[in-house]
Parts: structure tokens; C-alpha cells; sequence
């Protein structure tokens, strides 16, 4: 409909078009009764009748507009000024330059309607402004006959009246064109005051709540951990195990919305850094080899081994892009036991741009095409992955594609409904260096089942490129005969849960029988857990779905008796505290943390590490125990009651600093996992940031790193103290 009202019905949006209705209003009925007065002195009355148009069109404008139709006020508006400025080009001699009242024709249409709701009456007025002016232009002032109003009176009363009234009218309009942008700019002002309180507001209890809910998670996941260690059952494992995979769950979805809040408020930043690059794809891997067991699903890696071993990136955002893909790759390729395993495969290589090119392939359910275009908005999710109920949040590949877009990279998919799913990254290679570590593997030969589902046909390339040869046997009989020739160049690759030897459920004692003594024999199996048994001779295990590059070259090194590189000193120093330390006292550990649960957890976690915790409620009596004891570490929570880990940490160096006394490592263990608080713990004066749910892995490493900073300045704290005291 014409008229039909289109604009936004809210009482502020209509309050801008009627004031602009009004102000042309009264600019208009001004210049009109200027005009009625001017005929009434000259005694031309035509004068004042070609007001009439325009006068009764401001009127009736007026009038709709306050009985709430501003739509067809303005319309009838630009109708009644039209009819005037036609009629008075026509009638009145062109001395008087009629056509300069177009100019206020032509910028009114454009003040009055808005354009991209109400285009076809922006439309229509303007094209009737321009057909009126082209046909006074081309028939001219004279074409109905001579004009009523002659040249002298247009002369010397009319052309002055016309210029004034234009200058007038525009100045209307530019005052109502003013007026509009200020009301829309304060209104974008607020609008946008409003959205940076409201995401300030989000972020702000996304983090309140993360801290809260990270606090309780920390009981769960720590005893989880120390039940993990104990003596169990089966079942009792099986229970432990599904909790722990519940809270790890729980963790990853709170992680997701965090992130998802960072990008929103664009606070997420990279931490470009020295990154061994195969290592963060083996990690990931290897991090879901249980869960991909569980799902029923073989996790293969396939990579280039002309990839560099150091690339600049951020490992922690590379690492949580795999672990997203690959996570969702298994879930939507699970099987039921009864039937063949599903498969997803991660590759690692180059472009043929030579940047980094990973796919993350599966046979899953795919992806309907109408969905695909939607597939990395936040909280989509496709009807077939709600049919068959795989849950998740739908933000995993929102995060994934943002993060892409951070480290200046690309994702592309390829999929249909059935045939699986195709993920493809592309990320930029920085500051390249070094190669992947290869054995010397001449004069070398890998032996191995032919069509196996292992993955171990994937290590052709990388094995060809370290000098050795790779052998394929068709079936397990052409293994087993190939071995009875020894050969020390030679290392067979045996599956170990190989269909044609499941008769006598496949121990690893019964497959050794089938090999010499002599031979040089990896057996692989899907599940490490099952590697438990030995059999009466040493035999080499490697844990297949996925067979890592770093264990299959230890594997091979220790099969062929090659001499291994020295091992990393960084890491090497890791455990070398608990192999020095006395068996009946470990390094004495002060901790603040005024959570009842927290407090029985990190009690558990540190003794079973090695150390001798000392645990205490809040930051003051942490600090009143480290005046009067010695300890070689601290660990504390950042929000406590009374004094709080920061206040303690800088009470802690104030009187160091005053004393000369050595400087203890204090590390934070804090819920708060909000970017910038590992910054803040540090220009406190802190030695590391832990977030909670803290593992005994994590605790283990961190403390470990540490330790020698402590061992070197115990000796020094006790004597400064001493000295003062």
C-alpha cells in the first residue's frame, strides 16, 4: 500500500518525522501568507491563488500528521508543493526565475522519506518533481500562453520574493536535516553507551560465574584424580572414568562461553610464541585417544615430514582449534559396538600456497548443504545432529572460525549428508625453523600388514625420508613366514588386535609364539590399558589410534638398538626434584586457600607428588606461618578473605626486598580465568598462574619448574631471617 505506515512504530521514531513535518510546516505557511500580502498590495490575486496548493497541502499534512498518518501528511506535503511550482512556472513570467523553488522541491522528498523503508514514495515524489521540471525546461513558461503575471511586475516585485523564499525554505530544510542527524547520532551514541555496558555487564558475569563454578570443579576433578590413583575395581574405575570425561565436558563448554564473550567484546589476544609444531597436533591426538575409543571410533594421523619443527603461533589456540575439530569429528562418526569402527583422519601438510594446511576427515553423519552456510554462526546446529541427540553447545566452530580469523588463517568444509565431513585450515607458516627429528633408519626395513587400519602406512613417507624402506605382506601368515628368516635390519609391525588372529583372543603370549625370539617385533594395540600384560619375554608396545610420530621413532630406535639424542634438559629437570628428594620429608609447600573442599584436594594432590604440605585458611595466617617457618614454596588463591593472594604476595616481597632475605617462588592457583589475570599475578609479584580445576599433571610440572629456584633460596631465606632476628 502507498500510505500503508512502514516506519518503526516506536513513539521516539514518529516524533522525528512530525517534527520535521511541522517545522517545513510552518516555514511554508510563513512564506505563503508573505505571498497573500504581496498580491493584496500589487492587486494580483493570481498570486495568492497559486499559494492555495501549497498552503492546503501544508495544512492537510499538518493535519494527518498529528492524527498519527505522518506517512501520508508528508505525502500529500510534496503533492501540494509540486501542483504550486508547476502552476506558478506556467503562470508567471520567466523574469521572476520560477524554477529556482525546484532546488527546495528536490531536497524535500529526500528530508521527509526515509530511504530503504519507504523507497517507492521517495520514489514517485521525486520522479514528479522531475517530470514537472523537464517540462517547463523543454515547453518553457509561455507554452499555455502568455504568462498572467507580467515581466514588470516580475522584475521588479516577484524575482527578489522567489530568491528570498527559497533561501528561507532551504534553510528550513537544512535546520530539519540538522535536527534529524543530531537526534540520530545522540540516539546511536546511546544505543551504542548501551551495548558496551551491556557486553561489559555480560563479560563481567560470565567471569563471576566462571570463578564460581571453577571453584567447586576443582574438588571434583582433583579427587577424581587422587581416586584414579588408588586401588579400584572395574566398575569403580568405569564410574571414575565417567566422571572425570563429565567435568572435563562441563570445563569445555564454560571454556567456549568465555571465549565466545572475549571475541564478542574483542578482548581475545594471541600469544605468539616458538612452537614445536608436530607436537601440538600429537598432543591433541593424543588427548582424545580415549575418547575416540569410547565413541568406537580409530583416530589415525597422517603429516609431511618436511613440515618445520618451530613455527611462531599461539599453541594454546592451535591446540584448542584440533582438539575442537577432532572432538566433533569423532562424536558425529560413533558407531555402535556390533559394527565397523568409524574413522577420522588428521593431516597435517602444506599448501599450495606452502602455508600450513590441516584436514580433519571422518565418515560421520555429514552436513546437509542448506546448513553449511550457517554451520560457524554461534549456537547452530544442524536438525540432524539435534535428531540424533550428540548435544554440545554449537559454539565449538563459531570459536574455531574466529580463531582462524586471529591467526590469519581460512577454514573451509566439504560434506553431504551420510558421506562424512571434510574440515580444511589453512594457516600462515611464521618464522620457520628446524626439521622433525629423524632416525637414522638406513639399510633399514619396516615390515607391516597390507590394507591394515592402524595408520602405519601413513609412516611411508616420513621412514623413506630417514633412509628406510617400507614392506607391506598381504596377510598375517605372509608376516609371520617373512619372520622366520631373522634379519636385524628388519622391524615387523604387528596389529594386535588383528581379526585373523582373534581365535585365541590375541594375547600378547600367543603372538610372540609366532615370531622367533630373535625378532625384531613393535605390536600394536587401540587401547594402551590392554598392554598391561607382559609376556615371558620384552617385547615393544605402541599404543595405535593415532600412532605418534615421537613414539613410533623411539620405538623404532629401541627396536634397531639405536643410540637416541640426549634428552631435553628442560624437561629432564622437570621430575629431577622427586628423584632427589628424601623418601621420608619432601620440599615443604606453604598454601592458602580458604575453600574447605579446595583445601582437602590440594592437601591430596601435594602429597601425593612428594611434598609436605603446609594449608592454611586465608592470606594472613599464610603470612604470619611464612614470618615464623621455613618453606620452599607458596601456593595461593587470589580471592580470599582478609588478605588476599596479591596483598600477600606483596607483603611477602616488601619485607624480603627490606630483610635481603632470598626470594621465595610464589605461584597463584585462581578460578579466575579471565585474560590479563595471569598478567596481574605476575606484576604482583608472583612466579606463575595456575587456573583451577588444577590437575596433578599441571601441579606436578609447575611446581617442578620452581622447585630449584626454591632449593637455591631456602638456604639463603633461613640465614637472612636468622640474621635479623
Amino acid at each position: 500500500m502507498l500510505f500503508e505506515e512502514n516506519i518503526p512504530k516506536n513513539k521516539d521514531q514518529r516524533s522525528i518525522y512530525t517534527k520535521v513535518i511541522f517545522i517545513t510546516s510552518w516555514g511554508i505557511v510563513a512564506c505563503c501568507i508573505g505571498w497573500m500580502l504581496l498580491a493584496y498590495y500589487l492587486n494580483e490575486p493570481l498570486i495568492a491563488l497559486l499559494t492555495g496548493p501549497a498552503l492546503l497541502g501544508t495544512i492537510f499534512a499538518t493535519i494527518f500528521t498529528a492524527y498519527g498518518m505522518p506517512l501520508l501528511g508528508r505525502t500529500v506535503w510534496s503533492a501540494g508543493g509540486i501542483v504550486a511550482v508547476t502552476l506558478a512556472s506556467f503562470t508567471i513570467h520567466e523574469a521572476a526565475n520560477p524554477e529556482l523553488m525546484y532546488l527546495v522541491l528536490l531536497g524535500g522528498p529526500f528530508l521527509t522519506f526515509a530511504v530503504g523503508r519507504e523507497n517507492l514514495q521517495l520514489t514517485i515524489v521525486v520522479a514528479a518533481t522531475a517530470i514537472s521540471l523537464m517540462a517547463v525546461l523543454l515547453l518553457g513558461n509561455d507554452f499555455f500562453g502568455a504568462p498572467w503575471v507580467g515581466k514588470e511586475t516580475a522584475e521588479k516585485y516577484l524575482a527578489t520574493g522567489l530568491l528570498f523564499m527559497v533561501f528561507i525554505l532551504i534553510a528550513v530544510e537544512m535546520a530539519a536535516f540538522g535536527i534529524l542527524a543530531h537526534t540520530n547520532q545522540v540516539k546511536m551514541e546511546a544505543s551504542s553507551t548501551q551495548a558496551r555496558l551491556a557486553s561489559r555487564a555480560k563479560t563481567d558475569f560470565l567471569a563471576a560465574m566462571s570463578h564460581e563454578i571453577r571453584t567447586p570443579m576443582n574438588g571434583v576433578v582433583g579427587m577424581v584424580e587422587i581416586l584414579e590413583n588408588s586401588k579400584l575395581t572395574t566398575e569403580q574405575s568405569r564410574i571414575v572414568e565417567t566422571i572425570r570425561d563429565s567435568s572435563t565436558a562441563l570445563l569445555s563448554i564454560i571454556e567456549n562461553i568465555l571465549d565466545m564473550s572475549r571475541i564478542e567484546a574483542g578482548k581475545l589476544e594471541l600469544k605468539l610464541q616458538k612452537t614445536e609444531v608436530l607436537s601440538v597436533f600429537e598432543k591433541s591426538a593424543d588427548t582424545l585417544r580415549h575418547f575416540a575409543e569410547a565413541h568406537h571410533v580409530t583416530l589415525l594421523m597422517n603429516y609431511d615430514p618436511d613440515l618445520p619443527k618451530y613455527m611462531s603461533c599461539d599453541s594454546g589456540r592451535l591446540r584448542q582449534i584440533i582438539l575442537n575439530l577432532l572432538s566433533n569429528a569423532i562424536k558425529f562418526s560413533k558407531r555402535p559396538p556390533e559394527d565397523p569402527k568409524g574413522q577420522v583422519i588428521l593431516t597435517v601438510g602444506f599448501s599450495d600456497k606452502d602455508d600450513l594446511k590441516v584436514e580433519v576427515s571422518d565418515d560421520g553423519i555429514g552436513i546437509g548443504e542448506e546448513f553449511l552456510s550457517s554451520l560457524f554462526d554461534p549456537f547452530e546446529q544442524s536438525a540432524e545432529v539435534r535428531r540424533h541427540e550428540f548435544g554440545g553447545s554449537g559454539l565449538g566452530l563459531a570459536i574455531v572460525s574466529q580463531l582462524i580469523e586471529k591467526l590469519n588463517g581460512s577454514i573451509g568444509v566439504q560434506s553431504q549428508r551420510g558421506q562424512g565431513t571434510t574440515f580444511t585450515v589453512h594457516l600462515p607458516i611464521i618464522d620457520r625453523e628446524g626439521q622433525i627429528r629423524c632416525p637414522d633408519l638406513r639399510n633399514k626395513t619396516i615390515a607391516y600388514l597390507k590394507n591394515s587400519d592402524d595408520g602405519v602406512h601413513y609412516f611411508q613417507k616420513p621412514i623413506e625420508k630417514c633412509g628406510g624402506h617400507f614392506k607391506a605382506f598381504d596377510t598375517p601368515a605372509d608376516l609371520i613366514a617373512a619372520a622366520q628368516i631373522r634379519n636385524d635390519n628388519v622391524v615387523y609391525i604387528v596389529p594386535f588386535a588383528c581379526d585373523d588372529w582373534q581365535n585365541d583372543k590375541a594375547s600378547p603370549v600367543f603372538n610372540s609364539r609366532n615370531f622367533p625370539d630373535e625378532t625384531k617385533t613393535i605390536f600394536l594395540s587401540p587401547a594402551p590399558h590392554h598392554l598391561a600384560e607382559r609376556s615371558e619375554r620384552e617385547h615393544i608396545f605402541l599404543p595405535s589410534a593415532p600412532i605418534l610420530n615421537s613414539a613410533f621413532s623411539k620405538a623404532l630406535e629401541r627396536a634397531f638398538n639405536l643410540k637416541a639424542p640426549k634428552p631435553n634438559v628442560d624437561n629432564s629437570e622437570k621430575d629431577e626434584f622427586l628423584a632427589n628428594k628424601s623418601d621420608d620429608v619432601g620440599p615443604r609447600i606453604l598454601a592458602a586457600e580458604d575453600n574447605d573442599i579446595n583445601r582437602v584436594v590440594l592437601e591430596s594432590q601435594l602429597a601425593q607428588l612428594g611434598y609436605t604440605p603446609v594449608i592454611v585458611e586465608d592470606g594472613a595466617k599464610a603470612y604470619e606461618a611464612w614470618k615464623l617457618d621455613d618453606f620452599d614454596l607458596i601456593l595461593t588463591d587470589c580471592q580470599m578473605p582478609i588478605v588476599d593472594g596479591f596483598e600477600l604476595t606483596r607483603k611477602i616481597r616488601d619485607d624480603e626486598e627490606k630483610d635481603g632475605q632470598g626470594r621465595i617462588p610464589i605461584i597463584a592457583i585462581t578460578a579466575n580465568a579471565v585474560r590479563g589475570e595471569g598478567e596481574r599475578c605476575l606484576l604482583a609479584g608472583m612466579d606463575a598462574y595456575m587456573t583451577k580445576p588444577t590437575t596433578l599433571a599441571a601441579l606436578k610440572v609447575t611446581l617442578g619448574q620452581h622447585y630449584k629456584k626454591a632449593d637455591h633460596t631456602s638456604t639463603e631465606q633461613s640465614e637472612a631471617r636468622f640474621k635479623t632476628e
